[in-house]
């Protein structure tokens, strides 16, 4: 194996702790939206818009509803993207710092440097794009959407004669669905995609620059897929490419960069270093997930993903998702900074 091969495995096992750090993310950002869930609730009941008979009165306290809703889901959603950029900039130091040691590392000397201080951290998540917007963008798109879905079920709630308590369902489902199917559980949802999506652009951009700052080390990036039953077809096709820097030409291949990590909702590569071939020989083989665990001891995998969950995943009935996103092994900031 080469040392490019040695950075990829170290890389590989830090994606699925930052994976399991997404958990410890989503569940404070699902806080905030549990908190801004009861405060609708306690709105609606205090509203009380169904009540009136007339269709006046009727229509004047929906939109008195929308109106006070509309400041509850703003006040909220600047909240979280005030902690999710915060977190991600934290995130970009952390990386930083692993990438640049784990190199130094594997090549025996200090040669690679990345210095972040904490307003770059900040504007470099701040700025970087993700799927064609920043992550500031993408939380503001969340706040009109779930504003605008609110009204929009309001007005066809109300319009259909529905009682408050029904209302209260359009927003915060019903239990015989496991609270599935109201307005907030699709906020959740968007909310587990932009965490998923957030935290590879962070990678991904402390990878670009750490490259970009010491071309005396690194050759280009190179994408790392997570290879399973779940890989999208761009991610199969894009495994193991590599691309030049400055300028992201192809190397060995015609696929252009077009962006990078994440390429779609969901994504789950990540993308690495390549280092010169001098210090890290031949760019690092991608290999699925399964030839990843081969050859590690059962101790190392209970460690990692659970005790069993290995041999749930080898015999098909789990996925890498599964593996990694429970609910009872999330990884704080600060444990992530812990492993090395």
């Amino acid at each position: 194996m080469s040392v490019n091969d040695d950075l990829a495995e170290a890389l590989r096992l830090r994606q699925i702790n930052l994976l399991r750090h997404q958990v410890s993310v989503r569940d404070q950002i699902n806080g905030y939206l549990d908190t801004l869930t009861k405060a609708i609730v306690a709105e609606i009941i205090s509203v009380s818009p169904s009540e009136p008979a007339r269709d006046l009165y009727r229509q004047g306290r929906v939109d008195k509803l929308i109106e006070a809703v509309s400041g509850l889901v703003s006040s909220s959603y600047k909240n979280i993207k005030g902690y999710h950029l915060k977190e991600m900039a934290s995130l970009a130091d952390a990386e930083a710092f692993f990438l640049i040691g784990k190199v130094n590392e594997l090549i025996g000397k200090d040669a690679a440097a990345l210095d972040l201080s904490a307003s770059e951290a900040l504007s470099l998540v701040k700025t970087s794009l993700m799927s064609g917007a920043t992550l500031p963008n993408w939380w503001d798109g969340q706040d009109e959407a779930t504003q605008r879905a609110f009204e929009q079920q309001m007005r066809i709630g109300v319009l259909s004669g529905e009682t408050d308590q029904q209302l209260i369902n359009r927003v915060r489902g019903t239990a015989a669905l496991s609270y599935k199917d109201g307005i907030m559980e699709t906020s959740r949802r968007s909310a587990k995609i932009l965490v998923r999506g957030a935290s590879a652009m962070v990678s991904t951009a402390i990878t670009t620059k750490a490259v970009l700052d010491n071309p005396d080390e690194f050759e280009g990036i190179q994408q790392i897929s997570v290879l399973d039953g779940r890989t999208s077809a761009t991610c199969i096709s894009y495994a193991g490419k590599v691309w030049s820097l400055p300028g992201y030409k192809p190397v060995g291949h015609s696929l252009p960069y077009n962006g990078g990590v994440p390429r779609h909702p969901n994504c789950r590569s990540k993308e690495i270093p390549v280092l010169n071939k001098s210090l890290g020989g031949a760019p690092a083989h991608d290999v699925d997930f399964g030839t990843f665990l081969e050859g590690k001891s059962d101790e190392f995998t209970d460690q990692l993903l659970g005790k069993g969950r290995a041999k749930l995943y080898e015999d098909g009935k789990i996925t890498l998702s599964d593996l990694v996103d429970q609910q009872g092994r999330p990884l704080t900031l600060e444990e992530l900074k812990s492993l090395h």
